[in-house]
């Protein structure tokens, strides 16, 4: 069809408006055309000599007018009349100018100019009401089909007699069948459906595929535009194929995997067919693989939904969006003033640790408190957990008490120190206390021994850490100094002078690197001593800081810090600016003990637990 669509735009004129010049312009682009069209041996076309122009006067002479043409207009209510001595055609009683050559009939009719002549000529209903073809006679068609004509009129196919089906069967061949344009009787109407059918069954039945093609080829040529533009448009719809539709599953999903997952969605909105496949649940699982997956997976998972709520928790980080969530007692203790001074969570319970000497284990879905344990002589200074159904807690009292969950009783209760127990960490089975004492003891909890005493501080410990292997431990003391203790031999293998004036409230490890608290500074030190970075934006002292590096080769990770000021800052280890300030507490109190995850910031306060959950897509 497109090669049929197209018309010689140059040879249609010159042949439709003799009167008139038609004179191409050459361009640059032309000339490029014609170019590449005689090296592609395709200039087939009709082509005149093109004006080659170089001022600005040449180029207005040449697009002056030489001789307007006007053509008659058919008026709907009055017959075309045209004089025979004269071109002149008048609609009743009106009279138009003189028409050019092209309205009158020439000497040397050719079969073209006899059609026109008579379209000229015809009446409002014979125009109107004629053949198809009659209104199309003067459509420009393409040049290897230019040479022809519609020689005769339509044939009428009717139900004729016999007589008259012999008669057209003894015509000589080469010769021209005669068909009559007058209007058929009322008994050779024409019978579509009979003759339709015939062609149909010639088209299936009968004819090879060449023959086929012969027909649809001659067919093409006799229609008009509108019939073009018809079958253009239908075989386009017609082409369409779903190819991942008509491919494997195997192989559609191989080939979804190469699109992010916005254009996953995108694809999803095309069909039914196309979202239930955007919707596979294996082509998700390997999105979900690509990246770090920091919400919960639940057990038979929707991996779809579970990479959406990644992507909510990233932005909600991101943009400091979170859930506010408060723990309170249910007994008249913790509306007093008794501070939270430690909080630990998992994926289901949170433990809180208070000045009124209790252990309570807290539903971390509903906020209710499940249980709380009693049997301290001190308050609760530091916990941490053993097993899922095992928590340590250490107390003023200088003991270490081991609580069953599962049972809700004391399991062990141990003699620790000599002191208030001030912080303890847990690796593995080894467990490691800080005390008032000065002293750090290393413990096999699991069967409630000391294995070694760390003695080097000449005051009160007051936070302490261990590397991801369990081999290191880090203290941090009131004598200005962090030490790095090797648990085997008990010696000390580094001693960082992190503070001048004031003592070191909290120290966390990770990868290699120390953050320390002291004052209302956070600073951050190699494993090896050496200062990379301070951040001062507290404005009181530091109580709590928890650090996590993602590249050590890069010092890329965050640091979460809080202290006496209420606030909860987020630090980007590049940037010596916070990132993200929380107000934990709004009346600001004193935040002493903060823990945090993936998913939330937990804050022990003065008379409550406060949980800020990314998890939520709305803010508090």
């Amino acid at each position: 069809m497109q090669p049929h669509q197209h018309r010689d735009f140059m040879y249609t004129a010159q042949k439709q408006f003799p009167e008139t010049e038609f004179t191409p312009v050459s361009t640059h682009t032309t000339r490029e055309v014609k170019r590449r069209v005689q090296l592609h041996r395709e200039d087939n076309y009709y082509r005149v000599k093109s004006a080659y122009f170089h001022m600005d006067d040449e180029v207005k002479e040449q697009n002056k007018v030489i001789r307007r043409v006007r053509l008659p207009e058919i008026l709907q209510d009055n017959h075309i009349i045209i004089h025979k001595n004269d071109t002149s055609i008048s609609f009743g009683t009106k009279s138009i100018a003189s028409l050019p050559k092209l309205c009158s009939v020439p000497k040397k009719r050719s079969n073209k100019s006899i059609r026109k002549y008579k379209l000229l000529q015809a009446s409002k209903e014979e125009l109107y009401n004629g053949p198809a073809n009659d209104r199309f006679v003067d459509m420009p068609i393409k040049r290897h089909i230019q040479d022809e004509r519609l020689t005769q009129s339509v044939p009428v196919f009717s139900t004729s007699s016999r007589a008259d089906k012999s008669a057209m069967s003894s015509t000589k061949p080469g010769s021209t069948a005669k068909f009559t344009e007058s209007k058929p009787d009322s008994d050779q109407i024409f019978d579509l459906s009979t003759n339709a059918s015939t062609v149909v069954h010639w088209y299936t039945d009968l004819w090879t595929d060449v023959k086929r093609n012969e027909f649809l080829h001659k067919l093409i040529l006799k229609l008009d535009p509108r019939q073009h533009y018809f079958i253009s448009s239908f075989m386009l719809v017609r082409r369409h194929r779903d190819f991942l539709t008509l491919l494997p599953e195997k192989i559609v999903l191989c080939i979804l995997n190469i699109l992010d997952p916005k254009e996953l969605c995108k694809c999803a909105e095309v069909s039914k067919s196309w979202y239930s496949l955007a919707h596979n649940n294996k082509l998700w699982k390997w999105k979900c693989d690509a990246v770090n997956i920091k919400v919960t997976i639940p057990a038979d998972p929707v991996w779809k939904k579970v990479y959406r709520d990644n992507v909510i928790l990233e932005r909600n980080w991101h943009h400091g969006t979170y859930r506010t969530v408060d723990m309170k007692g249910n007994s008249a203790p913790w509306e007093e003033a008794v501070g939270v001074e430690a909080v630990i969570f998992d994926r289901n319970i949170l433990v809180s640790g208070s000045q009124d000497k209790t252990v309570k284990i807290w539903d971390i879905k509903t906020g209710r408190c499940a249980h709380t344990f009693e049997g301290h002589q001190g308050g609760v200074w530091c916990l941490s957990f053993f097993t899922p159904n095992l928590i340590l807690s250490g107390s003023h009292d200088g003991t270490i008490k081991i609580w069953n969950v599962k049972e809700r009783k004391m399991a062990r209760s141990i003699l620790a120190h000599d002191g208030p127990i001030w912080a303890m960490v847990r690796h593995g089975k080894i467990l490691v206390s800080v005390s008032q004492d000065k002293t750090a003891k290393v413990w096999d909890i699991s069967r409630c021994l000391l294995l070694k005493t760390l003695t080097g501080h000449n005051k009160p410990i007051f936070a302490v850490d261990m590397n991801e292997d369990g081999t290191l431990v880090i203290t941090g003391s009131a004598d200005r100094t962090v030490k790095i203790w090797d648990v085997e031999t008990g010696e000390v293998k580094k001693t960082i002078w992190v503070s001048s004036t004031t003592s070191v409230m909290a120290v966390s490890y990770h990868k290699g690197f120390i953050a320390a608290g002291y004052d209302n500074v956070v600073c951050l030190h190699r494993e090896t001593g050496k200062l990379i970075k301070t951040f001062n934006e507290h404005e009181k002292r530091v109580e709590s800081v928890q650090l996590k590096i993602e590249d050590p080769e890069k010092i890329t990770g965050a640091i979460i810090s809080s202290g006496q000021g209420g606030l909860v800052k987020i630090w980007n280890t590049k940037m010596p600016q916070s990132i993200q300030t929380y107000k934990l507490s709004k009346e600001g109190g004193t935040v002493k003990s903060i823990k945090f995850d993936e998913l939330r910031i937990v804050g022990g306060l003065k008379d409550r637990i406060r949980i800020l959950d990314f998890q939520a897509p709305n803010s508090d």
